[in-house]
């Protein structure tokens, strides 16, 4: 007779090997069979097509055309160029043809089911992990990355979540065989999350008002501790070559040098104020990431120079005494006081999609088109150090550009072709795979 105990660790195998099928099934079918695109062998030439450049002289170019060759755009006007030898023609008919678009923060190639924790590689353990560096857990397979390059994304800056300073923020281009290929700049500036400065005094607040100051005061205490022990490392490695090599101080150096910035998440106007007031009396770059708060501190930040990222445009407010279309016009309120400003969606990476929705929303409560189409192509490029080569349509600029049928914010406006450093996109994606197995279905009549 079995046991009670055999049967117990009977069951208990059966329940981890059934798992173990689950988590193998989830990961397998989450990965993209598509191919990646070749390298670009010939001149190729868009003509009669509206181009949005995404430059603020010449934001649009009626019956235009785009010559690129080796990856790099060389032509961009009216008419006809000079057309180079066996250079592919494509007649656009009047489709108009933009940067493609740039998902800034994202962890778009960093987790893919939410549910499995083995595909989820946005977070590591510890409060200050500035090495921790997004391009090297990119899955270059991840079946996200294609529904998102069908929306028109073709640039993300993948960040990492958890702790006080998450690591570094990736820029990834949406197409490649490994994350070596993927991968732009690996460590393009730090990424942080700012303490609580201000005590929540609501109801549902565990802590009461002293304890939140006594626990902000230690967090800021913990960041300025941190900050002064890299920037000594670093100083006595210089000093001294022979010290002893520290990872971390390593991946802050180009951050306490000022030569990249640290993106800060914040949550209200008191954490925006005292993030700025704080890393600038270091001599530190600084762009705000966040949404609340941000309206109320636009006199400070324009004060101090600040860029913003807005995570998401599609937020209900925060405060109930705020507009319903508060989160809508932020963009337009940060256009209006000449305050540099992105646009992400701030949501998971499964809805990516929906970022030239965002800024379509933006649009559609005041902010001039042309100027939202530049705040989710030009502008996180800028912010991300990548704008000499992505962001905008000009001569030398890499061919990383979208043709839609339509503007590219309009709801409707379908991506027709893209194109990656000159390379052309398979579009093509689980999502639309299942569309078409279902419409098959439908005109089969069963």
């Amino acid at each position: 007779m079995t046991s009670a105990t055999t049967r117990i660790h009977i069951a208990t195998y059966a329940s981890l090997l059934t798992s173990v099928v689950m988590l193998t099934t989830l990961s397998a079918s989450a990965q993209s069979d598509i191919v990646p695109a070749k390298p670009q062998t010939r001149p190729l030439l868009i003509v009669h097509a509206v181009v949005h450049t995404a430059t603020i002289a010449q934001p649009i170019i009626e019956d235009g055309h785009v010559l690129f060759d080796g990856g790099r755009i060389t032509s961009v006007g009216t008419g006809m160029p000079v057309i180079p030898e066996g250079c592919e023609i494509i007649d656009a008919q009047g489709m108009h043809v933009s940067p493609g678009f740039c998902a800034f923060p994202t962890t778009l190639g960093l987790v893919e089911t939410l549910q499995v924790e083995a595909t989820d590689d946005r977070t590591e353990f510890g409060d200050f992990r500035p090495e921790a560096v997004p391009a090297v857990a990119i899955n270059p397979d991840s079946d996200l990355l294609t529904v998102a390059r069908a929306a028109g994304i073709l640039l993300a800056v993948s960040v990492p979540q958890g702790g006080i300073i998450s690591g570094s923020a990736s820029v990834i281009r949406l197409d490649g065989w490994t994350p070596e290929d993927l991968t732009i700049d690996s460590a393009c500036g730090l990424v942080m999350t700012w303490p609580v400065v201000e005590p929540a005094r609501t109801l549902s607040s565990r802590r009461s008002p002293e304890e939140q100051k006594r626990r902000a005061k230690e967090e800021l205490e913990k960041i300025n501790r941190f900050l002064d022990e890299m920037k000594a490392i670093n100083a006595a490695r210089a000093a001294d070559p022979t010290v002893t090599h520290d990872e971390r101080a390593q991946a802050m150096l180009d951050v306490l040098s000022g030569k990249d910035p640290v993106f800060v998440e914040v949550g209200s106007a008191s954490q925006i104020e005292s993030a700025v007031t704080a890393l600038k009396a270091r001599g530190l770059r600084t762009v705000i990431i966040g949404g609340e708060g941000i309206a109320s501190a636009i006199p400070f930040l324009k004060a101090e120079g600040i860029s913003v990222i807005v995570r998401g445009v599609h937020r209900l407010p925060g405060n109930r005494h705020d507009a319903t279309a508060a989160s809508y016009q932020l963009p337009k309120l940060l256009f209006d006081a000449g305050i540099p400003f992105s646009i992400a969606t701030g949501d998971e990476p499964a809805h990516e999609r929906n970022l030239p929705h965002h800024a379509a929303t933006a649009a559609a409560f005041g902010l001039d088109p042309e100027a939202a189409l530049r705040a989710v192509t030009a502008t996180p490029c800028v912010l991300a150090g990548i704008n000499e080569r992505y962001g905008t349509i000009e001569p030398i600029k890499s061919a990383t550009i979208i043709m839609t049928r339509g503007h590219p914010l309009e709801l409707t406006s379908a991506v027709a072709a893209a194109w990656i450093d000159g390379r052309s996109i398979d579009l093509s994606s689980h999502q639309s795979e299942m569309k078409a197995k279902y419409e098959e279905k439908l005109q089969r009549g069963n």
